[in-house]
């Protein structure tokens, strides 16, 4: 059996809003959250080797840079002044510390995602913490992982709801590809990591087709019984039979993500398919 499930339509592309100068509210600017990592950086590495020191600045420059950037595109749905919060703040840290130490291999774009939904307008305390809990885990996944848990979040928890064909999954299929390469064929003890690391829960005794459950999940388009559905779907939506063939080819009906592993696959999918709402699982 699949795990709960909830309901997602997924748009095109979230809406960005531009500036020639720096927003601000209530007195806090962009500007000043750039600083802030900065003050982190010489905080947490104060006795870097000077070539050491050269590439970790570089880092965060890229990785404040990046954080800029987001927060101006999610201008219209975030608070900045939330950045006066110790919780954001450490958070906050916890990004600047992965992406001096790790740069690319810390996940940046992932994290400047999660810190921006850590801030933003709609919130409640259940999925603040989960935000901050997973800006922390993110940066010490591997991108392959990241890839494995956006496929398990793609198959098992988002259903497209009043889609007038089945050839709409094929754009959503594609999006899930593209956001989780490397994400197939990882090992057992890859998959234990992930257990280890609190986003994800393995049950070896868990069993069934995909097909099947997605199947009776797309019943309003009346493609009839699990047969009927493989066939349609492999002759108009082939990426999205090949994505349900190798989910159940890898047995990954056996794994469920927890609630971190869940704002983690959101962040990374939203990459590639757009606005997701995070508050359909974290409430």
């Amino acid at each position: 059996m699949l795990g709960d499930k909830q309901n997602q339509s997924v748009s095109e592309g979230a809406n960005a809003m531009q500036a020639g100068r720096d927003i601000n509210y209530h007195g806090l600017s962009v500007s000043e959250v750039k600083e802030l990592c900065a003050l982190f950086l010489r905080d947490n590495f104060p006795q870097l080797r000077e070539e050491a020191k050269r590439t970790a600045e570089e880092h965060v420059r890229v990785f404040a840079q990046r954080l800029e950037g987001r927060l101006v595109q999610d201008a219209a749905s975030i608070v900045l002044d939330k950045f006066r919060e110790p919780d954001v703040q450490a958070a906050v840290n916890d990004a600047v510390k992965a992406s001096a130490r790790k740069g690319e291999k810390a996940n940046p774009q992932i994290l400047c995602t999660l810190i921006s939904e850590r801030v933003a307008k709609t919130s409640n305390d259940f999925k603040d913490m989960v935000m901050s809990e997973a800006i922390e885990v993110c940066a010490r996944l591997t991108s392959q992982q990241i890839g494995l848990i956006s496929i398990l979040h793609a198959v098992k928890s988002i259903a497209l709801k009043g889609i007038p064909g089945v050839e709409i999954l094929e754009g959503f299929a594609t999006g899930v590809y593209e956001s989780s390469v490397g994400g197939w064929g990882l090992s057992q003890s890859q998959k234990q990591y992930l257990q280890y690391m609190g986003v994800a829960s393995i049950n070896q005794f868990a069993g069934g087709s995909v097909f099947e459950y997605k199947s009776k999940e797309y019943d309003f388009l009346k493609l009839g019984g699990e047969a009927e559905f493989k066939s349609v779907i492999k002759l108009r939506a082939p990426t999205y039979f090949r994505l349900l063939e190798s989910f159940d080819s890898e047995n990954l009906i056996q794994i469920e993500l927890t609630s971190v592993g869940q704002a983690i696959a959101i962040a990374n999918l939203s990459r590639r398919l757009g606005s997701i709402d995070y508050s359909i699982w974290l409430k």
